[in-house]
Protein backbone atom coordinates (compact mmCIF):
# COMPACT_ATOMS: atom_id res chain seq x y z
CA UNK A 1 0.00 0.00 0.00
CA UNK A 2 2.62 2.31 1.05
CA UNK A 3 4.74 1.45 -1.78
CA UNK A 4 1.61 2.80 -4.06
CA UNK A 5 1.36 5.93 -2.46
CA UNK A 6 5.10 6.59 -2.95
CA UNK A 7 4.70 5.88 -6.73
CA UNK A 8 1.05 7.90 -7.10
CA UNK A 9 2.88 11.09 -5.01
CA UNK A 10 5.89 10.44 -7.85
CA UNK A 11 3.81 10.24 -10.88
CA UNK A 12 1.72 13.62 -9.39
CA UNK A 13 5.16 15.09 -9.04
CA UNK A 14 6.48 13.59 -12.48
CA UNK A 15 2.79 14.99 -13.69
CA UNK A 16 3.11 19.05 -12.38
CA UNK A 17 6.05 19.24 -14.31
CA UNK A 18 5.02 18.41 -17.28
CA UNK A 19 2.53 21.14 -17.23
CA UNK A 20 5.14 23.41 -15.69
CA UNK A 21 7.40 22.78 -18.57
CA UNK A 22 3.75 23.13 -20.81
CA UNK A 23 3.49 26.27 -19.42
CA UNK A 24 6.25 28.03 -19.90
CA UNK A 25 7.06 26.72 -23.27
CA UNK A 26 3.09 27.97 -24.46
CA UNK A 27 4.46 31.53 -22.33
CA UNK A 28 7.45 31.89 -24.46
CA UNK A 29 6.13 31.44 -28.10
CA UNK A 30 3.27 34.25 -27.14
CA UNK A 31 5.96 36.40 -25.96
CA UNK A 32 7.54 36.03 -29.35
CA UNK A 33 4.66 36.14 -31.31
CA UNK A 34 3.30 39.29 -29.60
CA UNK A 35 6.17 41.10 -28.28
CA UNK A 36 6.65 44.55 -29.65
CA UNK A 37 10.04 46.79 -29.61
CA UNK A 38 10.31 50.44 -29.81
CA UNK A 39 11.58 52.41 -32.64
CA UNK A 40 12.25 56.14 -33.05
CA UNK A 41 12.44 58.60 -35.74
CA UNK A 42 15.74 57.90 -37.47
CA UNK A 43 15.94 54.37 -35.96
CA UNK A 44 17.99 52.28 -38.50
CA UNK A 45 16.02 48.26 -38.38
CA UNK A 46 17.36 45.18 -39.98
CA UNK A 47 14.66 44.04 -42.36
CA UNK A 48 14.56 40.26 -44.73
CA UNK A 49 12.90 40.42 -48.50
CA UNK A 50 11.52 36.95 -49.19
CA UNK A 51 9.71 35.44 -51.91
CA UNK A 52 8.85 32.46 -53.32
CA UNK A 53 13.12 31.85 -53.67
CA UNK A 54 12.43 31.47 -49.82
CA UNK A 55 9.57 29.35 -49.38
CA UNK A 56 7.55 29.43 -46.42
CA UNK A 57 9.33 31.54 -44.05
CA UNK A 58 9.56 30.22 -40.21
CA UNK A 59 8.85 33.49 -38.77
CA UNK A 60 9.31 32.32 -34.93
CA UNK A 61 13.06 31.75 -35.95
CA UNK A 62 13.26 35.14 -37.92
CA UNK A 63 12.33 37.00 -34.50
CA UNK A 64 14.46 35.05 -32.48
CA UNK A 65 17.70 36.85 -34.32
CA UNK A 66 16.20 40.14 -33.84
CA UNK A 67 14.75 40.92 -37.21
CA UNK A 68 10.88 42.12 -36.57
CA UNK A 69 10.73 43.62 -40.01
CA UNK A 70 10.16 42.17 -43.91
CA UNK A 71 9.38 43.08 -47.66
CA UNK A 72 7.50 40.00 -48.76
CA UNK A 73 6.99 39.32 -52.97
CA UNK A 74 3.27 39.98 -53.18
CA UNK A 75 3.42 39.29 -57.09
CA UNK A 76 5.42 39.97 -60.52
CA UNK A 77 4.62 41.54 -63.96
CA UNK A 78 4.15 39.11 -67.37
CA UNK A 79 7.61 37.47 -67.85
CA UNK A 80 6.78 36.36 -71.28
CA UNK A 81 3.98 34.02 -69.80
CA UNK A 82 0.94 36.18 -71.78
CA UNK A 83 -0.15 36.95 -67.81
CA UNK A 84 1.01 38.25 -64.41
CA UNK A 85 1.05 36.26 -61.37
CA UNK A 86 1.04 36.07 -57.57
CA UNK A 87 3.73 34.71 -55.57
CA UNK A 88 3.07 31.25 -54.39
CA UNK A 89 4.22 31.81 -50.99
CA UNK A 90 2.86 35.30 -50.40
CA UNK A 91 -0.52 34.05 -48.80
CA UNK A 92 1.05 31.77 -46.91
CA UNK A 93 3.98 34.28 -45.53
CA UNK A 94 1.63 37.26 -45.29
CA UNK A 95 -0.40 35.72 -42.51
CA UNK A 96 2.01 33.58 -40.84
CA UNK A 97 4.04 37.36 -40.69
CA UNK A 98 0.60 39.15 -39.36
CA UNK A 99 0.58 35.76 -36.47
CA UNK A 100 3.84 36.56 -35.50
CA UNK A 101 3.10 40.00 -35.40
CA UNK A 102 5.77 40.69 -38.10
CA UNK A 103 5.94 44.33 -39.47
CA UNK A 104 5.54 43.81 -42.95
CA UNK A 105 5.19 45.46 -46.43
CA UNK A 106 5.34 44.20 -50.10
CA UNK A 107 7.11 44.35 -53.45
CA UNK A 108 5.91 43.95 -57.06
CA UNK A 109 8.47 42.12 -59.16
CA UNK A 110 8.19 44.20 -62.52
CA UNK A 111 8.27 43.60 -66.17
CA UNK A 112 6.99 46.75 -67.51
CA UNK A 113 8.05 48.28 -70.79
CA UNK A 114 5.24 51.01 -71.13
CA UNK A 115 3.46 52.82 -68.83
CA UNK A 116 0.26 51.18 -69.79
CA UNK A 117 1.29 47.86 -68.26
CA UNK A 118 2.95 49.55 -65.28
CA UNK A 119 0.04 50.70 -64.68
CA UNK A 120 -1.57 46.96 -64.84
CA UNK A 121 0.96 45.63 -62.77
CA UNK A 122 0.06 48.53 -59.92
CA UNK A 123 -3.70 47.57 -60.71
CA UNK A 124 -2.95 43.70 -60.33
CA UNK A 125 -0.85 44.74 -57.29
CA UNK A 126 -3.77 46.31 -55.31
CA UNK A 127 -6.27 43.36 -56.69
CA UNK A 128 -3.92 40.80 -54.79
CA UNK A 129 -3.40 42.81 -51.38
CA UNK A 130 -7.63 43.18 -51.63
CA UNK A 131 -7.91 40.25 -52.13
CA UNK A 132 -6.24 39.03 -48.63
CA UNK A 133 -7.87 42.32 -46.92
CA UNK A 134 -4.44 43.61 -46.41
CA UNK A 135 -5.03 47.67 -46.67
CA UNK A 136 -2.88 50.18 -45.78
CA UNK A 137 -3.57 50.25 -41.98
CA UNK A 138 -2.14 46.43 -42.40
CA UNK A 139 1.38 47.35 -43.58
CA UNK A 140 3.95 49.19 -41.75
CA UNK A 141 6.49 49.03 -44.61
CA UNK A 142 5.60 50.58 -48.07
CA UNK A 143 4.80 49.44 -50.99
CA UNK A 144 8.08 48.96 -53.55
CA UNK A 145 8.33 49.01 -57.67
CA UNK A 146 11.04 46.48 -58.43
CA UNK A 147 12.68 47.77 -61.13
CA UNK A 148 15.72 45.76 -62.43
CA UNK A 149 14.94 43.96 -65.68
CA UNK A 150 16.83 44.45 -69.02
CA UNK A 151 14.02 45.00 -71.34
CA UNK A 152 12.31 47.59 -68.33
CA UNK A 153 16.08 49.48 -68.87
CA UNK A 154 16.26 48.56 -72.75
CA UNK A 155 13.10 51.29 -73.26
CA UNK A 156 15.56 54.26 -72.09
CA UNK A 157 15.72 56.96 -69.09
CA UNK A 158 12.57 58.64 -69.35
CA UNK A 159 10.39 56.21 -70.23
CA UNK A 160 11.51 54.12 -66.96
CA UNK A 161 11.04 56.74 -65.17
CA UNK A 162 7.68 57.62 -66.48
CA UNK A 163 5.92 53.76 -65.66
CA UNK A 164 7.82 54.26 -62.27
CA UNK A 165 5.72 57.01 -61.59
CA UNK A 166 2.83 55.51 -63.33
CA UNK A 167 2.92 52.64 -60.91
CA UNK A 168 3.49 54.40 -58.03
CA UNK A 169 0.30 56.84 -58.50
CA UNK A 170 -1.95 54.28 -58.75
CA UNK A 171 -0.14 53.07 -55.50
CA UNK A 172 -0.72 56.24 -53.63
CA UNK A 173 -3.84 56.98 -55.11
CA UNK A 174 -5.29 53.84 -53.12
CA UNK A 175 -3.92 55.38 -50.47
CA UNK A 176 -0.61 53.16 -49.80
CA UNK A 177 2.76 54.12 -49.69
CA UNK A 178 4.79 53.78 -52.77
CA UNK A 179 8.37 52.72 -53.10
CA UNK A 180 10.94 52.63 -55.69
CA UNK A 181 13.40 49.66 -55.70
CA UNK A 182 16.49 49.51 -57.77
CA UNK A 183 20.23 48.71 -57.64
CA UNK A 184 22.08 52.09 -56.67
CA UNK A 185 23.95 52.72 -60.02
CA UNK A 186 20.74 51.79 -62.22
CA UNK A 187 18.77 54.67 -60.20
CA UNK A 188 21.68 57.02 -61.10
CA UNK A 189 21.69 56.17 -65.09
CA UNK A 190 18.08 55.14 -65.44
CA UNK A 191 15.66 57.17 -63.28
CA UNK A 192 15.12 60.82 -63.12
CA UNK A 193 15.57 62.19 -59.23
CA UNK A 194 13.23 65.02 -59.65
CA UNK A 195 10.48 62.42 -60.55
CA UNK A 196 10.79 59.90 -58.39
CA UNK A 197 12.46 62.08 -55.27
CA UNK A 198 8.47 62.28 -53.41
CA UNK A 199 8.60 58.16 -52.97
CA UNK A 200 10.39 56.39 -50.90
CA UNK A 201 13.84 55.02 -52.41
CA UNK A 202 14.72 51.60 -51.91
CA UNK A 203 18.79 51.92 -53.13
CA UNK A 204 20.55 48.58 -53.66
CA UNK A 205 24.52 48.09 -52.95
CA UNK A 206 26.07 45.45 -51.72
CA UNK A 207 29.78 45.57 -50.55
CA UNK A 208 30.04 49.06 -49.39
CA UNK A 209 29.08 48.53 -45.38
CA UNK A 210 31.21 50.81 -44.46
CA UNK A 211 30.62 53.86 -46.91
CA UNK A 212 27.64 53.19 -47.31
CA UNK A 213 25.26 53.27 -51.10
CA UNK A 214 26.48 54.96 -53.71
CA UNK A 215 23.57 57.21 -54.18
CA UNK A 216 23.43 61.04 -53.53
CA UNK A 217 20.42 61.61 -52.85
CA UNK A 218 18.39 60.24 -49.59
CA UNK A 219 16.91 56.84 -49.17
CA UNK A 220 14.82 55.19 -46.99
CA UNK A 221 15.66 51.38 -47.34
CA UNK A 222 19.07 50.04 -48.18
CA UNK A 223 19.61 46.15 -49.52
CA UNK A 224 23.44 45.81 -48.25
CA UNK A 225 23.65 41.76 -49.30
CA UNK A 226 22.13 39.69 -50.63
CA UNK A 227 24.11 36.38 -49.16
CA UNK A 228 22.72 37.30 -45.66
CA UNK A 229 21.81 34.07 -43.00
CA UNK A 230 18.62 34.05 -41.88
CA UNK A 231 17.50 31.18 -40.41
CA UNK A 232 14.39 30.33 -40.89
CA UNK A 233 14.27 32.04 -43.93
CA UNK A 234 17.12 31.12 -46.31
CA UNK A 235 17.04 29.86 -49.97
CA UNK A 236 17.70 26.56 -48.75
CA UNK A 237 15.76 24.12 -46.07
CA UNK A 238 18.62 24.00 -43.93
CA UNK A 239 19.13 26.82 -41.71
CA UNK A 240 22.87 27.03 -42.27
CA UNK A 241 22.73 27.04 -45.93
CA UNK A 242 21.25 29.24 -48.58
CA UNK A 243 20.76 32.73 -48.53
CA UNK A 244 18.37 35.56 -47.91
CA UNK A 245 18.50 39.43 -48.63
CA UNK A 246 18.74 41.64 -45.53
CA UNK A 247 18.35 45.76 -45.89
CA UNK A 248 18.36 48.58 -43.06
CA UNK A 249 15.07 50.72 -42.84
CA UNK A 250 15.24 54.41 -41.69
CA UNK A 251 12.40 54.40 -39.42
CA UNK A 252 10.64 58.24 -40.17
Amino acid sequence: MKRRRRKKKQNMFHLKILLLLVAFLIVGVYYIQKESIRVEYGDKVKVIDVSAWNGKVHWFKVKKQGIYYAMLRVGRGDAGTGEMAEDQYFKTNYRSGKYYNMRMGVYFYSYATTVREAKEEARFCLKLLHKYGIGPEDLKLPVAYDVEEKCTFATGRKNVTDLTVAFCEEIKKAGYTPMVYSSASHLMRYFKHSAIKDYKIWVAHYGVEKTGPSYPYKYHMWQYTSKGIVAGANTSKKDDEGYCDINYYIIE
